[in-house]
């Protein structure tokens, strides 16, 4: 299955910073994932909340600099915050992140020895980013043969209703813009048209984007514009030369509008298990659906109670559910693994830990792809493959013989001991009835003649 980096390598370094996309990269993610929301200047930023006091400094900074900028909002819920889309984007690289899991029982909180040290940053700079990762820096190092070398980037535009609601701007439009603009965006995000000749048949390559969203809306936008804007995208002489023809007559964006990156729809637990969910998804125009874990787990209840038949029941209808998903050529990437066994989201109860929570969703499941905070346990599960390992040897080891071998051995071993007690038996019989003749029935010596020559006699031999 692909890695997706959860926010970049976000179990090791605050998420959503230059340092934790970079981690990732050099751990082999095939994805880095970062959130866009949009700054008070339409500057497109990485951050998963709209509210900066989560995972930064804002309250704190120089005394309590900003302060007065919290507030409440009826886009969020009224809920109070210091919102992003209050702050430039110089404010804004005045701050600093720290890691979101604050807490833990079992081994202690994330490391924080981060914290306060990476600024935010910019769509631009992290496609920047990712463009020396794959252009650069690879070819120094070498590139991985699963993905041909190139790492993608899986881009969220995070709570677009919220934007247009609290500040009328269009998430998607500032997207494309800035897409449009960015001197290496084309070159790095859409030369799939053409970068998959040469590949074995062995080899792969991810497409080099990925949008995705809870907002099916959204995503048919995207579609739309991405169709109206090619040519801010692509040349027109790459399409060409690829030589892909629609022969079906058929529309079909894979052929015909091969610059439109797969869109995924992300799922929250409560919309998973909707009658109308299939109905809903068949409508949209999409590559894959990115569900919440909680959509192919068993219920909470269920594991606290360890209710087998409920646990193998939903089991069951989890394996459906993706199994749906495949049959109408959708992609599965579910989200988030988390190493904590004691934090929301973390390690469910069903498993004993996030390895064996792995194995369930690669082995039985059969996912595509995971959303992952630990870069290198997903490797690792990936890496290990679905067979059993062997069992481990307690105390000393058993050897298992056939059936045929066992047969055979008695066997000899029986006319060893028959022979042995045979030999014994002879032995005592001679010995005994030797005595029992040399006793009863003494017999006279002969004289010896001392003038005769002895000569001996063949027959004689014999008989002695």
């Amino acid at each position: 299955p692909l890695i997706l980096g959860h926010r970049g390598a976000s179990f090791h370094i605050p998420e959503h910073t230059l340092p934790s996309y970079r981690l990732a990269l050099e751990l082999g993610a095939d994805y880095i994932e970062p959130d866009l929301v949009a700054t008070k200047d339409n500057v497109l930023v990485a951050m998963h909340d709209v509210d900066l006091n989560v995972t930064t400094n804002v309250h704190s900074y120089n005394d309590g600099e900003f302060r007065e900028r919290a507030r409440q909002s009826e886009a969020n819920g009224d809920r109070w915050g210091y919102y992003v889309n209050d702050f430039t984007w110089v404010e804004l690289q005045q701050l600093r992140v720290r890691q979101r899991v604050r807490t833990g029982t079992d081994g202690g909180a994330r490391y924080d020895g981060y914290d306060y040290l990476f600024q935010i940053p910019s769509f631009t700079q992290i496609v920047n980013l990712l463009h020396d990762w794959n252009t650069r820096e690879l070819t120094l190092i070498g590139r991985p043969s699963k993905t041909g070398g190139v790492t993608g980037l899986y881009v969220e535009l995070k709570k677009s209703y919220y934007f247009e609601q609290d500040g009328n701007v269009s998430l998607a439009d500032l997207f494309l813009d800035e897409l449009a603009e960015h001197p290496k965006a084309s070159e790095l995000l859409f030369d799939h048209v053409t970068l998959c000749e040469g590949l074995k048949f062995d080899e792969y390559r991810v497409p080099p984007l990925v949008l995705q969203s809870f907002e099916g809306n959204v995503l048919e936008y995207l579609r739309t514009k991405f169709k109206e804007r090619w040519m801010d995208f692509v040349e027109e002489d790459a399409i060409l030369a690829s030589g892909v023809v629609n022969a079906t007559g058929e529309e079909n964006d894979e052929v015909d509008h091969p610059w439109i990156p797969p869109l995924v729809l992300l799922v929250p637990e409560s919309k998973c298990r909707q009658e109308t969910f299939w109905f809903d998804v068949e409508s949209l125009h999409i590559s894959g659906l990115g569900p919440n874990k909680n959509c192919l787990l068993p219920s909470l209840d269920a594991m606290e109670t360890n209710d087998t038949v409920a646990i193998g029941r939903a089991k069951r209808e989890a394996r459906e559910w993706v199994a749906k998903a495949h049959s109408i050529r959708l992609a599965v990437h579910p989200y988030t693994i988390k190493l904590e066994t004691d934090e929301p989201g973390g390690v469910p109860q069903l498993f004993s830990s996030a390895e064996e929570e792995l194995r369930y969703y690669y082995c039985e499941l059969k996912i595509d792809g995971i959303f992952s905070e630990n870069i290198e346990i997903a490797q690792i599960v990936g890496a290990e493959g679905c067979e059993e390992p062997p069992a481990p040897v307690v105390g000393k080891p058993t050897v298992c013989i056939k059936k045929e071998r066992n047969l055979w051995l008695f066997g000899v071993a029986f006319m060893a001991i028959g022979a042995f007690l045979a030999s014994i038996v002879s032995t005592y019989v001679t010995f005994y009835c030797k005595k029992e003749t040399n006793t009863n029935r003494p017999l006279p010596l002969p004289e010896v003649d001392t003038s005769l020559e002895l000569v001996q006699d063949e027959e004689e031999d014999e008989i002695i």
